[in-house]
């Protein structure tokens, strides 16, 4: 009985634990889910604006640059990639007068010079007037692509700089936000672990107090059925004998044990309230 005492209460931690601390991991985890998913919002909405601005600044730089130097134009261009960034710039009539060059640099990567010139396709697509090209959508766990149209004014006339760049904080950072994200998660895990010892231990207080409970009980109705066997002796002696000596000294006894089970009642009384 004592073995199966201790299985039960092994497996009443358990359950007290699945119970408490199940959902707490649930609603932490969507919690985190959620938070970690807006905070990556808000960073590449951040990124967006930063396209927004450096694409901003590139035409004031351009609308100070003489037109009909190419050389300079690519150059003030191809500063766009510091920045992760392509730009072309088209004239009034739609013409393509100059574009960054992504080959200039290729200590960047075979993987970040095609996706210099994916984005300078989609800007050719986004120019032409393609719609199927879905503009400055913001994804938490995706790469953002941000493209930027920005006008130029000059003496020589009227452009059209477009600017593209490509972000994404998880994939850049991500492998750094799991190993934190799972020492949070261990941590609730042991909190909830230590939750349920709490009540664990306010259940084993509990079966003591009702175990001392059903004990005094029991020894209240053990100290009542003594001096009930005691009365029912006397009694049947009070109606059997005849002396009245006999009859007082059973009359005394039977009065006595009547005083033992009022105390007893009194006692059950203040252990009940």
């Amino acid at each position: 009985m004592k073995r199966m005492g201790k299985k039960n209460d092994k497996h009443m931690f358990l359950r007290i634990w699945l119970r408490a601390g199940i959902p707490i991991l649930a609603a932490m985890v969507v919690v985190l889910y959620i938070l970690l998913y807006f905070a990556l919002i808000s960073i590449e909405m951040i990124n967006g604006s930063r396209v927004e601005r450096i694409s901003v600044e590139m035409a004031y730089r351009l609308s100070n640059t003489d037109m009909t130097d190419k050389t300079a134009i690519e150059e003030q261009l191809d500063s766009l990639s510091d920045f992760d960034m392509v730009g072309i710039l088209f004239d009034r009539d739609g013409s393509e007068i100059a574009r960054s060059d992504a080959d200039r640099y290729m200590d960047a990567g075979e993987e970040l010079i095609a996706q210099y010139h994916e984005l300078e396709e989609t800007i050719l697509e986004i120019y032409t007037g393609n719609d199927r090209i879905r503009k400055n959508q913001v994804y938490g766990f995706a790469p953002n692509y941000w493209y930027v149209e920005s006008p130029v004014w000059t003496p020589q006339g009227e452009y059209v700089l477009y600017c593209a760049g490509v972000s994404s904080f998880w994939q850049s950072r991500g492998g750094n936000l799991v190993p934190m994200g799972m020492g949070i998660f261990a941590a609730v895990v042991i909190l909830t672990l230590c939750i349920a010892w709490s009540y664990y231990k306010l259940y084993k207080k509990q079966q003591a107090m009702e175990a001392a409970y059903s004990q005094k009980v029991n020894a209240l109705a053990h100290s009542l059925k003594t001096p009930m066997m005691v009365i029912s002796g006397y009694s049947e002696n009070f109606l059997a004998e005849i002396e009245v000596e006999k009859r007082m000294h059973y009359a005394e006894k039977i009065l006595e044990n009547v005083n033992r089970m009022n105390a007893v009642v009194e006692e059950i009384l203040e252990f009940t309230n």
